[in-house]
Protein backbone atom coordinates (compact mmCIF):
# COMPACT_ATOMS: atom_id res chain seq x y z
CA UNK A 1 0.00 0.00 0.00
CA UNK A 2 3.12 2.26 0.48
CA UNK A 3 4.31 1.67 -2.75
CA UNK A 4 0.76 2.56 -4.48
CA UNK A 5 0.34 5.91 -2.29
CA UNK A 6 3.81 6.95 -3.51
CA UNK A 7 2.67 6.52 -6.93
CA UNK A 8 -0.27 8.09 -6.25
CA UNK A 9 1.78 11.53 -5.27
CA UNK A 10 4.38 10.68 -8.10
CA UNK A 11 1.15 10.70 -10.42
CA UNK A 12 -0.58 13.58 -9.12
CA UNK A 13 3.26 15.62 -8.84
CA UNK A 14 3.48 14.89 -12.89
CA UNK A 15 -0.21 16.15 -13.23
CA UNK A 16 0.80 19.31 -11.43
CA UNK A 17 3.55 19.92 -13.46
CA UNK A 18 1.69 19.62 -16.94
CA UNK A 19 -1.42 21.83 -15.82
CA UNK A 20 0.92 24.34 -14.53
CA UNK A 21 3.20 24.01 -18.18
CA UNK A 22 0.53 26.47 -20.50
CA UNK A 23 0.69 29.39 -17.74
CA UNK A 24 4.58 29.56 -18.03
CA UNK A 25 3.93 31.64 -21.44
CA UNK A 26 2.16 34.35 -19.59
CA UNK A 27 4.52 34.80 -17.37
CA UNK A 28 7.25 35.11 -20.58
CA UNK A 29 4.16 37.24 -22.21
CA UNK A 30 4.61 39.63 -18.88
CA UNK A 31 8.07 39.67 -18.48
CA UNK A 32 8.38 40.11 -22.23
CA UNK A 33 10.90 36.95 -21.86
CA UNK A 34 8.67 34.59 -24.01
CA UNK A 35 12.05 32.20 -24.85
CA UNK A 36 13.28 32.77 -21.60
CA UNK A 37 9.91 31.66 -19.99
CA UNK A 38 10.11 28.40 -21.94
CA UNK A 39 14.05 27.70 -21.46
CA UNK A 40 13.79 28.14 -17.70
CA UNK A 41 10.49 25.52 -17.85
CA UNK A 42 12.05 23.08 -19.15
CA UNK A 43 14.33 22.73 -16.53
CA UNK A 44 11.05 22.78 -13.84
CA UNK A 45 9.88 20.06 -16.04
CA UNK A 46 13.24 18.20 -15.63
CA UNK A 47 10.96 17.46 -12.10
CA UNK A 48 8.34 15.88 -13.54
CA UNK A 49 10.23 14.03 -16.14
CA UNK A 50 12.31 12.15 -13.29
CA UNK A 51 8.93 11.75 -11.19
CA UNK A 52 7.62 9.75 -14.03
CA UNK A 53 10.99 7.59 -14.44
CA UNK A 54 10.21 6.21 -11.27
CA UNK A 55 6.76 5.71 -11.67
CA UNK A 56 6.90 3.40 -14.11
CA UNK A 57 8.91 0.50 -13.09
CA UNK A 58 7.35 1.22 -9.13
CA UNK A 59 3.82 0.73 -10.92
CA UNK A 60 5.07 -2.04 -13.10
CA UNK A 61 6.60 -3.98 -10.31
CA UNK A 62 3.84 -3.90 -8.60
CA UNK A 63 1.33 -5.07 -11.67
CA UNK A 64 3.75 -8.01 -12.13
CA UNK A 65 3.25 -9.05 -8.20
CA UNK A 66 -0.57 -9.24 -8.65
CA UNK A 67 -0.33 -11.01 -11.98
CA UNK A 68 2.63 -13.08 -11.26
CA UNK A 69 1.37 -14.43 -7.91
CA UNK A 70 -3.05 -14.82 -9.39
CA UNK A 71 -1.87 -16.67 -12.19
CA UNK A 72 0.58 -19.28 -10.34
CA UNK A 73 -2.15 -20.11 -8.12
CA UNK A 74 -5.07 -19.85 -10.49
CA UNK A 75 -2.65 -22.99 -12.69
CA UNK A 76 -3.32 -25.11 -10.01
CA UNK A 77 -7.06 -25.23 -10.35
CA UNK A 78 -7.25 -25.00 -14.13
CA UNK A 79 -5.26 -24.97 -17.27
CA UNK A 80 -7.39 -21.96 -18.26
CA UNK A 81 -5.95 -19.81 -15.45
CA UNK A 82 -7.36 -16.41 -16.85
CA UNK A 83 -10.64 -17.58 -16.56
CA UNK A 84 -10.42 -18.99 -13.17
CA UNK A 85 -12.10 -16.88 -9.93
CA UNK A 86 -9.40 -16.08 -8.42
CA UNK A 87 -7.46 -14.45 -11.15
CA UNK A 88 -11.07 -12.83 -11.85
CA UNK A 89 -10.86 -11.45 -8.39
CA UNK A 90 -7.20 -10.13 -9.22
CA UNK A 91 -8.04 -8.27 -12.08
CA UNK A 92 -11.14 -6.49 -10.16
CA UNK A 93 -8.23 -5.69 -7.29
CA UNK A 94 -5.89 -4.29 -9.88
CA UNK A 95 -8.37 -2.86 -11.84
CA UNK A 96 -9.43 -0.70 -8.14
CA UNK A 97 -5.58 0.38 -7.67
CA UNK A 98 -4.74 1.48 -10.96
CA UNK A 99 -8.22 3.79 -11.11
CA UNK A 100 -6.51 4.69 -7.87
CA UNK A 101 -3.52 6.04 -9.47
CA UNK A 102 -5.47 7.78 -12.40
CA UNK A 103 -6.96 9.55 -8.92
CA UNK A 104 -3.41 11.00 -8.45
CA UNK A 105 -3.83 12.54 -12.00
CA UNK A 106 -7.07 14.27 -10.74
CA UNK A 107 -5.55 15.60 -7.63
CA UNK A 108 -2.45 17.13 -8.98
CA UNK A 109 -4.71 18.91 -12.17
CA UNK A 110 -6.64 20.33 -8.95
CA UNK A 111 -3.68 21.27 -7.24
CA UNK A 112 -2.22 22.78 -10.37
CA UNK A 113 -5.63 24.93 -11.29
CA UNK A 114 -5.17 26.29 -7.69
CA UNK A 115 -1.33 27.03 -7.66
CA UNK A 116 -1.95 28.92 -11.50
CA UNK A 117 -1.90 32.43 -9.85
CA UNK A 118 0.78 31.76 -7.37
CA UNK A 119 3.33 29.93 -10.15
CA UNK A 120 2.52 32.89 -13.01
CA UNK A 121 3.23 35.28 -10.20
CA UNK A 122 6.79 33.25 -9.04
CA UNK A 123 8.00 31.84 -12.41
CA UNK A 124 7.78 36.03 -13.84
CA UNK A 125 9.66 36.52 -10.64
CA UNK A 126 12.16 33.55 -11.74
CA UNK A 127 12.40 35.47 -14.84
CA UNK A 128 13.53 38.69 -13.91
CA UNK A 129 16.24 36.87 -11.52
CA UNK A 130 17.74 35.25 -14.25
CA UNK A 131 17.79 38.52 -16.19
CA UNK A 132 19.94 39.42 -13.77
CA UNK A 133 22.04 36.68 -12.77
CA UNK A 134 22.55 35.01 -15.78
CA UNK A 135 22.40 31.76 -14.57
CA UNK A 136 20.07 28.92 -13.58
CA UNK A 137 22.54 27.78 -10.69
CA UNK A 138 22.59 31.09 -9.17
CA UNK A 139 18.73 31.24 -8.79
CA UNK A 140 18.88 28.20 -6.72
CA UNK A 141 19.82 30.47 -3.30
CA UNK A 142 17.56 32.95 -3.83
CA UNK A 143 14.48 29.76 -4.23
CA UNK A 144 15.97 28.39 -1.04
CA UNK A 145 15.84 31.94 0.81
CA UNK A 146 12.39 32.86 -0.87
CA UNK A 147 11.45 29.61 1.12
CA UNK A 148 12.28 31.36 4.25
CA UNK A 149 10.48 34.64 3.08
CA UNK A 150 7.54 33.58 0.88
CA UNK A 151 6.73 37.71 0.29
CA UNK A 152 9.93 38.51 -0.23
CA UNK A 153 11.58 36.66 -2.28
CA UNK A 154 11.01 34.79 -5.78
CA UNK A 155 8.40 32.50 -4.47
CA UNK A 156 5.12 34.54 -3.90
CA UNK A 157 1.38 32.87 -2.93
CA UNK A 158 -1.50 34.32 -3.96
CA UNK A 159 -4.95 34.06 -5.64
CA UNK A 160 -7.06 35.67 -8.58
CA UNK A 161 -8.76 38.20 -7.58
CA UNK A 162 -12.71 37.97 -8.09
CA UNK A 163 -12.86 40.69 -10.55
CA UNK A 164 -10.44 38.51 -13.07
CA UNK A 165 -12.35 35.26 -12.39
CA UNK A 166 -15.54 36.99 -13.23
CA UNK A 167 -14.14 38.04 -15.86
CA UNK A 168 -12.35 34.66 -17.18
CA UNK A 169 -15.69 33.03 -17.03
CA UNK A 170 -18.35 35.44 -18.05
CA UNK A 171 -16.24 36.93 -20.92
CA UNK A 172 -16.69 35.54 -24.30
CA UNK A 173 -13.54 33.94 -25.46
CA UNK A 174 -12.76 35.22 -28.94
CA UNK A 175 -10.67 31.90 -30.03
CA UNK A 176 -12.51 28.82 -31.74
CA UNK A 177 -13.32 26.64 -28.63
CA UNK A 178 -12.61 23.43 -30.71
CA UNK A 179 -8.96 22.74 -29.10
CA UNK A 180 -10.36 22.50 -26.10
CA UNK A 181 -12.66 19.20 -26.90
CA UNK A 182 -8.75 18.05 -28.31
CA UNK A 183 -7.06 18.67 -25.42
CA UNK A 184 -9.95 16.84 -23.08
CA UNK A 185 -9.36 13.76 -25.58
CA UNK A 186 -5.79 13.40 -25.78
CA UNK A 187 -5.32 14.24 -22.19
CA UNK A 188 -8.20 11.70 -21.19
CA UNK A 189 -6.15 9.08 -23.56
CA UNK A 190 -2.84 9.99 -22.47
CA UNK A 191 -3.63 9.82 -18.63
CA UNK A 192 -4.77 6.39 -18.98
CA UNK A 193 -2.73 4.90 -21.74
CA UNK A 194 0.34 3.81 -19.79
CA UNK A 195 -2.68 2.09 -16.89
CA UNK A 196 -4.30 0.37 -19.48
CA UNK A 197 -1.59 -1.01 -21.22
CA UNK A 198 -0.70 -2.60 -18.06
CA UNK A 199 -4.06 -4.13 -17.48
CA UNK A 200 -4.31 -5.22 -21.00
CA UNK A 201 -0.98 -7.25 -19.55
CA UNK A 202 -2.84 -8.52 -17.14
CA UNK A 203 -6.00 -9.65 -19.55
CA UNK A 204 -3.22 -11.01 -21.38
CA UNK A 205 -0.65 -12.35 -19.25
CA UNK A 206 1.23 -14.93 -21.67
CA UNK A 207 1.70 -11.92 -23.96
CA UNK A 208 1.91 -9.28 -21.06
CA UNK A 209 5.08 -7.18 -22.34
CA UNK A 210 3.86 -6.82 -25.41
CA UNK A 211 0.67 -5.88 -24.39
CA UNK A 212 2.47 -2.86 -22.36
CA UNK A 213 4.65 -1.76 -25.12
CA UNK A 214 1.65 -1.43 -27.40
CA UNK A 215 0.32 1.50 -24.69
CA UNK A 216 2.61 3.48 -26.80
CA UNK A 217 0.57 3.67 -29.68
CA UNK A 218 -2.45 5.20 -27.60
CA UNK A 219 0.25 7.59 -25.81
CA UNK A 220 1.93 8.78 -29.18
CA UNK A 221 -1.61 9.71 -30.92
CA UNK A 222 -2.37 11.50 -27.76
CA UNK A 223 0.70 13.49 -28.02
CA UNK A 224 0.59 13.61 -31.95
CA UNK A 225 -3.70 15.40 -30.99
CA UNK A 226 -2.16 17.77 -28.77
CA UNK A 227 0.78 19.20 -30.97
CA UNK A 228 -1.17 19.42 -34.36
CA UNK A 229 -4.56 20.73 -32.30
CA UNK A 230 -3.92 22.32 -29.11
CA UNK A 231 -0.45 23.82 -29.10
CA UNK A 232 -0.46 25.68 -32.15
CA UNK A 233 -3.64 27.84 -30.98
CA UNK A 234 -1.85 28.59 -27.76
CA UNK A 235 1.26 29.88 -29.94
CA UNK A 236 -0.74 32.13 -31.46
CA UNK A 237 -2.49 33.66 -28.93
CA UNK A 238 0.55 34.13 -26.89
CA UNK A 239 2.21 35.70 -29.70
CA UNK A 240 -0.87 38.04 -30.57
CA UNK A 241 -0.86 38.95 -26.53
CA UNK A 242 3.09 39.81 -26.60
CA UNK A 243 2.51 41.84 -29.84
CA UNK A 244 0.19 44.00 -28.22
CA UNK A 245 -2.98 42.85 -31.03
CA UNK A 246 -4.83 40.82 -27.85
CA UNK A 247 -5.60 41.40 -24.09
CA UNK A 248 -4.02 39.45 -21.79
CA UNK A 249 -7.43 38.27 -20.42
CA UNK A 250 -7.74 36.09 -23.54
CA UNK A 251 -4.72 34.47 -23.35
CA UNK A 252 -6.00 34.02 -19.48
CA UNK A 253 -8.87 32.42 -20.69
CA UNK A 254 -7.53 29.80 -22.50
CA UNK A 255 -5.10 29.14 -20.09
CA UNK A 256 -7.57 28.06 -17.33
CA UNK A 257 -10.03 26.32 -19.73
CA UNK A 258 -7.24 24.43 -20.96
CA UNK A 259 -6.23 23.58 -17.43
CA UNK A 260 -10.34 22.51 -16.77
CA UNK A 261 -10.17 20.48 -19.59
CA UNK A 262 -7.30 18.82 -18.36
CA UNK A 263 -9.32 18.21 -15.26
CA UNK A 264 -12.18 16.77 -17.11
CA UNK A 265 -9.76 14.53 -19.20
CA UNK A 266 -8.26 12.59 -16.03
CA UNK A 267 -12.01 11.81 -15.09
CA UNK A 268 -12.58 10.75 -18.63
CA UNK A 269 -9.65 8.47 -18.62
CA UNK A 270 -11.59 6.43 -15.69
CA UNK A 271 -14.51 5.94 -18.35
CA UNK A 272 -11.73 4.80 -21.14
CA UNK A 273 -9.48 3.32 -19.31
CA UNK A 274 -10.81 -0.30 -19.80
CA UNK A 275 -12.12 0.41 -23.15
CA UNK A 276 -8.59 1.04 -24.43
CA UNK A 277 -7.12 -1.61 -22.43
CA UNK A 278 -9.66 -3.85 -23.97
CA UNK A 279 -8.37 -2.34 -27.57
CA UNK A 280 -5.01 -2.85 -26.83
CA UNK A 281 -5.57 -6.29 -26.00
CA UNK A 282 -7.30 -7.09 -29.34
CA UNK A 283 -4.24 -5.80 -31.17
CA UNK A 284 -2.14 -7.52 -28.76
CA UNK A 285 -3.67 -10.71 -29.68
CA UNK A 286 -3.79 -10.22 -33.73
CA UNK A 287 0.40 -9.45 -33.35
CA UNK A 288 0.84 -12.61 -31.82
Amino acid sequence: MERLLFVFLLTAFINLINTLTRSSRLSGVRTNSLATAISLFGVVYLAASFANTLQAPLLASTVEHIIDDAYNRALLIAPDATATAVYRQALADLNGKLRFVMLGATAGTVAGILLIPSFVTSFSNAIKAFGRTGSVFSLAPLLFFSLLKPRGGILTVRMSSLKTLKEILTRRMTTPSSFLFWNLASYSLWTANVLSGLYAGALYPEYRSTAVLMASIVGNAAIVVNVMMVDPVLARVTDAVAAGEQDEIELKQIIFYLALSNLLGTLLSQAVFEPVACGLQYLTRLIT
